[in-house]
């Protein structure tokens, strides 16, 4: 019985981005762990936690501070949490 835990900060992904990327997870893990069977899809645990982005650092600096520099990040970002909290 797999497990698969993505940690990212909440508004990187949309809902419909994180149901695919559960999905594509879920479909890879079926094809190399469960050798193509089915039946294994049943078996496949996938799971997303998201932190806030004042949390996490890239490269020593923080995300939110660098989603802020560059516009479409930020639209992309916002966008993205408004779909996840209004939900």
């Amino acid at each position: 019985m797999p497990f698969v835990n993505i940690r990212t900060y909440t508004g990187a992904l949309s809902n419909e981005e994180k149901r695919a990327l559960q999905e594509k997870i879920t479909d890879l893990m079926v094809a190399y762990e469960g050798k193509g069977n089915p039946l294994f899809r049943k078996l496949v645990w996938v799971m997303i936690e998201e932190e806030a982005p004042q949390n996490w650092m890239l490269g020593g600096q923080n995300v939110q501070d660098l989603m802020y520099k560059n516009e479409s990040f930020k639209e992309s970002y916002l966008r993205n949490r408004n779909e996840t909290t209004s939900q």
